[in-house]
C-alpha cells in the first residue's frame, strides 16, 4: 500500500489546529470534487484530501500514522498495518455533497437540495470559520535611568530576547523629565500578530534609579548639606553643583538643625520644561579639631551665653 504524506496532501503541518486543518479540508474538498472539477486528477486528489482528512482528524490514527512515519518515512507500509484498512467509497452528484455536509457540518442536506445551494451553504461556513486578524502580544520590558540621564533626556540602547524574532536591539528616546513609572511605548515592535492581525507594542517601564546626592520628591529635589555653627548662626554662601549649573545659595542667619531651604526652580524638570525647588535640609556639623584661637572664642561666646540665660552654669 502506498504511504501517502497526508499533511502534505491537506496543505499543513504536525502544528496545525484541527480546526485549521478542517478548513483546508473544507477548501480542497469543494476544489476537487468531479462534480465541479472534470480534470482527469480531480477524483483522485478528492479521494486523496478524504483519506488524509479522516487520519489526521481522528486521534488514534493520527498517532498511529505518525508513529509509522518517523520508523519508515514515507513509502510504502506492509498491508497489515491498522493504516491499510482505511477505505474510502466515491460517491458522485448530490449524494457525494450531502455525505461531505454530514462529515464536514454535521447535517444532511435533502436529495430534492439543489447542489448550487449546497455550494453557497459550503462558501458560507468556511467564510465564518475564517480566523479574524488578531493583534500580536505586547513585550514589557524595563529601563533604569539615571536622574541625569531624566533631566536632560537620553537615547539608550535596550536589548529584547523574544521567543518568535530572538534577539533584537532597539533605541530608545527617553523624554526630558521621566520619571519612575512613566511607560515609553514603541508601537507594532512587539510580538508579530497572526491572519493578518497588527504587531504588538514594546512597553518599556522606566524607573529612575536613586541618586548618590539628591533625592527627587515629585519635581522637587532635597539635598542634605552640612554647616558649621558660625554658617547656621551668620549665615553665608553655600555652594553647589546641580546638574550642570553651578548654584551659590544664600542661607540666611540663625539657621536651626533640620530646618529646610528652599531655592526656586533649581530643582528636577518636567514633560513641559517646568523646574521643581530645590530643597536644602541644614545639619549642624561641630568640627572634632579646633585651634587654640576658636576654642579661645568659643569660650567668648558661651560667657555671653551664660549672661543671656542663666540655665548655663
Amino acid at each position: 500500500m502506498k504511504y501517502k504524506n497526508y499533511y502534505e496532501i491537506l496543505g499543513v503541518t504536525r502544528k496545525t489546529p484541527i480546526d485549521e486543518i478542517k478548513l483546508s479540508y473544507r477548501q480542497l474538498a469543494k476544489k476537487y470534487h468531479p462534480d465541479t472539477n472534470k480534470t482527469p486528477e480531480a477524483e483522485e486528489k478528492f479521494k486523496d484530501v478524504n483519506e488524509a482528512y479522516a487520519t489526521l482528524t481522528n486521534e488514534e490514527k493520527r498517532k498511529k500514522y505518525d508513529k509509522q512515519v518517523a520508523r519508515l518515512g514515507y513509502g510504502f507500509v506492509n498491508t497489515d498495518s491498522s493504516l491499510s484498512n482505511v477505505k474510502y467509497e466515491f460517491k458522485s452528484g448530490i449524494n457525494a455533497f450531502n455525505d461531505l455536509l454530514t462529515t464536514i457540518l454535521g447535517f444532511k442536506k435533502e436529495n430534492s437540495e439543489d447542489e448550487a445551494e449546497i455550494l453557497q451553504t459550503l462558501d458560507s461556513e468556511e467564510k465564518k470559520d475564517k480566523k479574524k486578524a488578531i493583534k500580536g502580544t505586547d513585550i514589557i520590558t524595563h529601563l533604569n535611568v539615571t536622574l541625569e540621564e531624566g533631566y536632560f533626556g537620553v537615547e539608550k540602547k535596550i536589548a529584547i530576547k523574544a521567543f518568535k524574532t530572538g534577539l533584537r536591539t532597539f533605541s530608545v528616546k527617553v523624554p526630558v523629565g521621566i520619571k519612575s513609572g512613566d511607560k515609553i511605548r514603541l508601537a507594532a515592535l512587539g510580538n508579530p500578530g497572526k491572519n493578518g492581525g497588527k504587531n504588538g507594542d514594546l512597553i518599556i517601564n522606566v524607573k529612575l534609579m536613586d541618586d548618590s546626592e539628591f533625592k527627587l520628591d515629585g519635581v522637587d529635589l532635597e539635598k542634605e548639606i552640612e554647616i558649621t555653627p558660625a554658617i547656621a548662626a551668620l549665615g553665608g554662601k553655600y555652594k553647589l553643583q546641580v546638574m550642570d549649573e553651578r548654584l551659590f545659595v544664600s542661607l540666611p542667619k540663625h539657621l536651626r538643625d533640620g530646618e529646610i531651604v528652599t531655592v526656586p526652580n533649581k530643582g528636577y524638570i518636567d514633560e513641559n520644561g517646568d523646574r521643581g525647588n530645590l530643597n536644602l535640609k541644614i545639619h549642624i556639623d561641630m568640627p572634632v579639631d579646633i585651634t587654640e584661637k576658636e576654642e579661645e572664642l568659643y569660650k567668648q561666646l558661651l560667657t555671653l551665653e551664660k549672661r543671656k540665660d542663666n540655665i548655663y552654669l
